[in-house]
């Protein structure tokens, strides 16, 4: 639903699994068990020949309490990340001491720590708790990632073979201009990360090479902990997403080589005063 809420969806929209899978870096079959329980929730309906389709709109008061749920899975997970690059937690944790602390359930518990183990800055000890990385906090960390995305996304715009195609900068900038025109003000932080992320690596994904979108990829899930403490800055992030906008009018004209620029002085342009 928060999906459909980023995208603008409205009642009757399709509600198509491959795209949802793309979106959400998911297979096939959890989409479906997702789409069943809004259809259980009144949310999603099955249709003949078409599939499922949204019965009510994302902003309806009929969908207010799933995305009070993803407010509050994004509330705790902030939390511990904020817990975390701030050293309020130990590197070795139970599980009994993370339910106590944040008041969740075992069930809530295990969906954020699978979420943070597939995010590469949480891992299960042998036997027994789990333990925090120590390097995905650190300022060597975040300057480290920052140099990286300098290097990779600029190259890959200047690949020989570059291609965006229309229909993908048309939905890039539909998306990047209801987040500049006031979604931002809706938009839990996790929504904000996560359509940054979708934006540059849709434009990576144009080099034709896996192996620069996997990278990117890799190191996106990594600085997730520490993009945190910046995207709180609404402010700064609307001037990012003017940016998006701006290289979006350069791609579409293909002049490569000054996107390739600009997406070089975009990155290295911190979202805030002493946060890069």
């Amino acid at each position: 639903m928060a999906l459909a809420r980023r995208e603008g969806m409205k009642a009757g929209d399709r509600l198509i699994e491959q795209r949802l899978a793309d979106a959400l870096d998911l297979s096939r079959a959890p989409i479906r068990l997702g789409l069943k329980a809004l259809e259980a929730a009144g949310l999603a309906r099955g249709e003949p020949h078409r599939g499922f389709v949204l019965a009510k709109n994302p902003t309806s008061g009929a969908a207010q309490p799933a995305l009070a749920a993803v407010r509050r899975n994004e509330q705790v997970y902030a939390t511990i990340a904020g817990d975390v690059l701030a050293s309020r937690l130990p590197a070795n944790v139970t599980e009994a001491e993370l339910m106590r602390r944040y008041g969740l359930s075992r069930a809530e518990l295990q969906r954020l720590l699978d979420r943070i183990a597939a995010e590469g800055w949480i891992a299960r000890l042998p036997g027994y708790g789990w333990r925090f990385a120590e390097t995905v906090s650190s300022p060597e960390a975040q300057a480290q990632a920052k140099a990286f995305r300098a290097v990779i996304e600029p190259a890959a715009i200047l690949q020989p073979g570059f291609a965006l195609p229309q229909e993908v900068i048309i939905r890039l900038r539909e998306r990047q201009q209801r987040v500049f025109d006031g979604e931002l003000e809706k938009m839990t932080i996790g929504e904000i990360f996560h359509s940054g992320c979708e934006f540059h690596e849709e434009i990576v994904r144009g080099a034709g090479n896996p192996f620069f979108l996997e990278a990117l990829k890799r190191v996106n899930s990594i600085r997730r902990l520490f993009a945190y403490r910046s995207f709180a800055d609404r402010d700064g992030m609307r001037r990012h997403v003017r940016e998006h906008l701006r290289l979006l009018d350069v791609l579409e004209t293909r002049r490569y080589a000054e996107a390739a620029d600009l997406m070089a002085r975009h990155l290295q342009r911190p979202l805030m005063a002493g946060v890069s």
